[in-house]
């Protein structure tokens, strides 16, 4: 693909030439669109798509009631929009937090009609909070369940953390407990020692700042809960109103926690992908089951399936042959930086490289589970390794064609804000983003 500069036009204008010669002017940036609508604000996410560009993706390369799949469903943009374009989605992740994160976004709830009444609810709450207190009979921190908690959660912190936990777990219906413990996790975020700047989510806030840090988890988790209720009435509002003209003859969301390189899939059953994969594997990248395992610890998932979503994520095993699978690497943007890395700093190679392996294999699985003439949607940010930039655009397209694709365009984008600081300690992090279109 080539890329044709025009300096008279605005900045943010994209003119590019795709392989088969076409002309395209797009603004990929959303530099002021309001991401967090509906139920997309739920909770933060790590290197999260945002809505706007799922949605044109879905609009342009597919079409009403086919079938949507999302391999790396993160916090479930794609299915949240897909969902609003009338089609139907399946959304597949490793790591178990997206998994319920996912579910409750893209599920709409009719509080009324279920009897929840989220006002009682708080007031019952906090009279029982009130009263535990005053007969010092609040729970304990629960130490158990992983061995510093009181390094990263004050006492009385951890003390009403778990009030609240026992509380949800008493809760009946399935939907409105897994909502509750989406906004439960985000205050498990928001009320624990975490130093938010830090890139990496395993540093305490600065010891001064720590000292005068004094959260109120109950006011906190009440103030989260009315802000997603109004979130997820609004969705359920559109969906409901959508759903009278669509009339979906099945479920119009899936989500299951399964590994892309591997899914539970027949051949070309899904008419269009729009996916946002890693960018890289997460010990040196973006580490999604880190940034999420409070929230994973606090909600009791077993820590053998925590070890489990971590050893399943892209490049979780470290190569051995590196010589050798370098040599074999489809991906000459890739390899070749690689290469000269290992001229000096073998182990660093020795743990990126398995991820490009293990993204040709997701890639494979993508086309065989893609119908003919269909569209694969890619969106993903560069990386650097030992401070040097890697174009993800490049390798993707590369690792694609190897895997039975054909490169259609790539549109670009610039960041304008995230999650993650953009400078850390293994160089700047990303700052732009590529989507690339490909063809089965």
């Amino acid at each position: 693909m080539q890329r044709v500069e025009d300096t008279t036009m605005s900045r943010k204008k994209q003119v590019q030439t795709s392989l088969i010669g076409e002309r395209v002017e797009e603004d990929w940036n959303f530099a002021k669109a309001n991401t967090s609508y509906l139920t997309h604000g739920l909770h933060e996410y790590p290197a999260r798509m945002i809505p706007q560009i799922a949605k044109r993706l879905i609009l342009t390369y597919s079409k009403r009631r086919e079938n949507i799949l999302d391999p790396f469903c993160g916090s479930g943009t794609t299915l949240v929009e897909a969902r609003l374009a009338q089609r139907y989605s399946l959304g597949i992740d490793v790591n178990p937090f997206a998994v319920l994160l996912a579910k409750v976004k893209a599920t709409p709830i009719d509080f009324k009609s279920i009897g929840f009444d989220p006002v009682g609810f708080l007031i019952r709450v906090e009279s029982e909070y009130e009263d535990a207190k005053k007969n010092g009979r609040l729970p304990d921190p629960p130490k158990h369940i992983f061995g510093n908690l009181l390094h990263w959660f004050k006492e009385p912190v951890a003390r009403d953390l778990e009030f609240l936990y026992q509380t949800i777990e008493q809760v009946k219906n399935e939907d409105i407990k897994d909502l509750l413990k989406v906004v439960f996790s985000d205050t498990v975020f928001r009320t624990s020692n975490i130093d938010l700047r830090s890139s990496r989510f395993i540093r305490t806030m600065p010891k001064e700042k720590l000292i005068e840090f004094s959260p109120n988890v109950l006011l906190q988790f009440r103030k989260k809960l009315m802000a997603a209720i109004h979130q997820v009435d609004l969705f359920t509002r559109k969906t409901r109103s959508i759903e009278l003209e669509w009339n979906p003859d099945q479920s119009a969301v899936s989500v299951r926690q399964e590994d892309a390189r591997e899914p539970h899939i027949e051949n070309e059953e899904f008419d269009a992908i729009v996916t946002s994969p890693p960018y890289g594997e997460e010990k040196n990248t973006v580490g999604y089951t880190r940034w999420a395992k409070f929230s994973l610890m606090w909600l009791r998932l077993d820590g053998k399936a925590i070890r489990e979503s971590e050893r399943r994520t892209l490049g979780a095993i470290t190569a051995a042959n590196v010589k050798e699978q370098l040599e074999a690497l489809p991906s000459p943007t890739a390899s070749t930086l690689m290469k000269d890395i290992l001229t000096y700093d073998e182990d660093r190679i020795r743990d990126a490289l398995p991820f490009f392996c293990d993204y040709l294999n997701a890639l494979k699985e993508m086309h065989r589970i893609l119908r003919a003439n269909s569209h694969c949607c890619i969106v993903i940010g560069d990386r650097s390794i030992r401070k040097k930039r890697l174009d993800m655009e490049k390798v993707t397209v590369e690792l694609a064609e190897e895997a039975g694709f054909a490169h259609k365009v790539s549109f670009f984008r610039e960041i304008p804000q995230k999650l993650i600081p953009w400078t850390t300690p293994t160089g700047e992090t990303i700052s732009r983003e590529s989507i690339v279109i490909l063809t089965k």
